[in-house]
């Protein structure tokens, strides 16, 4: 086929096709039986690509184009060689070498093998290590616990008792159970300690609600107080409203339009002393004194005193008021153990105190035990015997008890002293 007789391209895309090398079929047959369409000439063009690529790596590495850096295969290592920086001649070469191979990649060693093994290898250094590691300071062994404890078992681990805290502060008696759980005991039981400190209210930690328990309880009623109680008001009222209460209807009809007035015969003279002369201050709660549940059934003890038995008490103890005095039944064991710390200063009849007179030392009934001496005779808690020398009292000013600031009452004068001066001022005219 000559120049002239070659096949004209009938579109401008198989001139295209022709410039990049592909097979042209001139007006080849499609599916449809028409030419082919873009998408399909892309196609054809891709897989023409791939088999031209295949066919290179088969036969081998392409021509490389002078003034072009070859490309290296895959899977070959090139190993770069530095320079000599350096000549021999240098007196410092060695130490210059030195330096420099700090700064040169190191060789890598073939295969993936050598790795595993110097990994191995390490694990076993590691564990001799261990094995051969001397005993370690408890320091350290703190600092691995509280790496391994979590934050809530190293709290309560490191947590103080309440005995340690009891010992450690100057105040044990205001420790509580919950104190230890604070971040710093130490200064809460300080703060609890220090004076006019108002405590927090005993109800804070109960689940319930406030006076909840108090639901259902029968109020008493309210009880005047002793200087009204004392003019007789109470009992009229009383005998006013029973009064009332036999009225018929009619008659309440009638009071209610009729009313009559002063029913009760009160002295007012009498309200009047009540008031003003008689009149008590009621019992007002002290600094920091909070209410709680139960606290008007609790037994008040600040009017008791250490020492002294009540009445009440001694009969109870089967302590006779008149006849031979008897001592108490813990005498003996007081006398055997000594006197309670609590009181020092507490003087106890048959302990660091003379017996009442009429009453005999011994165990027989009625006995006042063993007076607690030593090994001379002498007494060991005080002057059991009576026999000390009664020291001097210095002469002491006064106290004045009288509150600051009241007003004094007004001297009453005599009307006939009064007349008596005013007769003795006419004489002396």
């Amino acid at each position: 086929m000559t120049a002239s007789e070659e096949p004209q391209p009938a579109s401008p895309f198989e001139a295209l096709d022709q410039l990049d090398g592909a097979e042209i079929v001139p007006n080849g047959p499609t599916k449809g039986g028409g030419t082919l369409s873009k998408n399909a000439k892309k196609k054809m063009k891709k897989k023409e690509k791939k088999k031209t690529k295949g066919g290179d790596d088969e036969m081998g590495a392409p021509e490389v184009a002078p003034g072009t850096e070859p490309v290296q295969p895959s899977g070959v290592e090139i190993e770069y060689v530095a320079d000599a920086m350096v000549s021999e001649d240098d007196p410092m070469y060695t130490e210059w070498v030195k330096i420099f191979e700090h700064f040169q990649k190191e060789p890598e060693k073939e295969g993936e093998a050598p790795k595993e093994e110097e990994q191995e290898k390490v694990k076993e250094v590691k564990e001799e290590k261990k094995v051969a590691k001397p005993v370690v300071e408890d320091e350290d062994e703190d600092e691995d616990k509280k790496a391994e404890l979590s934050r809530k078992k190293y709290k309560l681990l490191h947590r103080l008792s309440i005995a340690e805290l009891k010992q450690l502060v100057k105040r044990p008696d205001v420790v509580e159970v919950w104190d230890v759980t604070a971040s710093d005991p130490r200064l809460l039981v300080y703060l609890k300690s220090y004076r006019n400190t108002v405590p927090v209210p005993r109800h804070w930690c109960n689940k319930r609600k406030y006076l909840q328990g108090k639901r259902g309880v029968e109020k008493t009623p309210f009880q005047l107080p002793d200087f009204i109680e004392a003019t007789g008001i109470a009992k009229l009222r009383a005998a006013y409203e029973e009064k009332e209460s036999e009225k018929t209807a009619k008659q309440k009809a009638r009071q209610q339009s009729r009313p009559k007035m002063s029913k009760m015969d009160i002295d007012y003279q009498v309200l009047h002393d009540a008031f003003f002369r008689f009149q008590t201050k009621p019992r007002l709660s002290g600094h920091g004194e909070l209410y709680y549940e139960g606290k008007e059934f609790e037994v008040q003890m600040k009017e008791k005193r250490p020492g002294t038995l009540s009445d009440e008490l001694k009969g109870a103890l089967g302590i006779p008021e008149e006849g031979v005095p008897v001592p108490v039944p813990w005498l003996i064991n007081m006398q055997r153990y000594g006197p309670p710390p609590s009181f020092p200063n507490l003087k106890i009849p048959g302990l660091n105190a003379p017996i009442p007179p009429g009453a005999q030392f011994g165990y027989h009934p009625g006995g006042w035990g063993k007076p607690p001496v030593d090994e001379f005779g002498r007494p060991i808690y005080g002057d059991v015997f009576g026999s000390a020398e009664e020291t001097e009292q210095l002469d002491e000013v006064p106290i004045e008890k009288e509150h600051w600031g009241d007003i004094k009452e007004e001297e009453e004068v005599d009307e006939d002293e009064d007349e008596e001066d005013e007769e003795d001022e006419d004489e002396e005219d």
